[in-house]
């Protein structure tokens, strides 16, 4: 877990201050949120959490979304206001966190869902998610070569033309070495969790203030699951930014920027 490493001072910091509680996606780390963990640890404490098996301490114990929840309120517990945070969620990390927030309404005062889905497999009655012939095929292949098939994958977190990026360069020299550190049997089962995951019926629980961010050219979280959560959950907005699937790195100023303009309003 990261708490703020970027911050020079936070003397200016108050017990009442907002603390940001950044969850990433699967198969990566909390390096992801470097650009935002320097921007916003000039005015807020900064949680970033390493999530079970995507580092060298720990294992995701089951084909659940519990071992993510219980490490993401577990980096929260340390702190002497716990009612004060505002959890930001990527991909998985969205949905552990929409489950986290389900499950403790008083901890979260408002939640951002990046390119997340309430359910990330079709169903006959949701028709935004993974095929389950995919989602069958990529446990599949994983099992059988973690390397080329974590390199198949990472690219479709952009579009054509991000790729010729630096950050999208970055990101994926940056995690195909990484993913060699992963705990193989954590990321298969945190991946089970993600295909097994559908919080539709329980959306109306969550009451706190929601932005969810989404890219218009997204291949990995299809952009009618964010519609589908701005309609269904009780206090939701949402912006649509003209990215792939990390709009937090390759537009990085555009996205700190709206999710300043909401933190501001809670």
């Amino acid at each position: 877990m990261t708490v703020g490493k970027e911050r020079k001072d936070s003397s200016h910091l108050t017990a009442h201050s907002s603390r940001l509680l950044f969850i990433h996606g699967w198969a990566t780390d909390s390096t992801i949120w470097q650009h935002q963990v320097k921007e916003f640890s000039k005015d807020y404490e900064v949680i970033a959490v390493e999530l079970p098996g995507h580092s060298e301490k720990d294992v995701w114990s089951e084909p659940t979304l519990r071992p993510a929840v219980e490490k993401a309120l577990l980096s929260t517990v340390h702190w002497p206001l716990s009612t004060n945070f505002i959890g930001i969620g990527w991909s998985l990390g969205g949905q552990a966190l929409l489950e986290a927030a389900l499950n403790n309404p008083d901890l979260f005062k408002g939640i951002i869902l990046v390119a997340s889905s309430p359910c990330f497999v079709e169903k006959k009655d949701f028709k935004w998610g993974r095929s389950q012939a995919v989602a069958r095929r990529m446990l599949k292949d994983l099992k059988k070569d973690f390397t080329k098939t974590m390199e198949r994958f990472y690219p479709l977190n952009f579009t054509e033309e991000e790729l010729e990026t630096d950050d999208a360069k970055w990101f994926l020299g940056y995690y195909n070495g990484k993913s060699a550190m992963f705990h193989h049997d954590s990321i298969i089962k945190s991946l089970e969790a993600l295909f097994s995951f559908d919080i539709r019926k329980s959306l109306n629980g969550i009451k706190v203030p929601v932005l969810i961010i989404q890219g218009s050219e997204d291949n990995v979280c299809p952009s009618g699951a964010s519609s589908y959560l701005a309609k269904n959950l009780r206090n939701a907005k949402i912006e649509i930014i003209s990215a792939g699937h990390v709009p937090f790195l390759t537009r990085r100023k555009e996205f700190n920027k709206i999710v300043r303009g909401f933190i501001e309003t809670l």
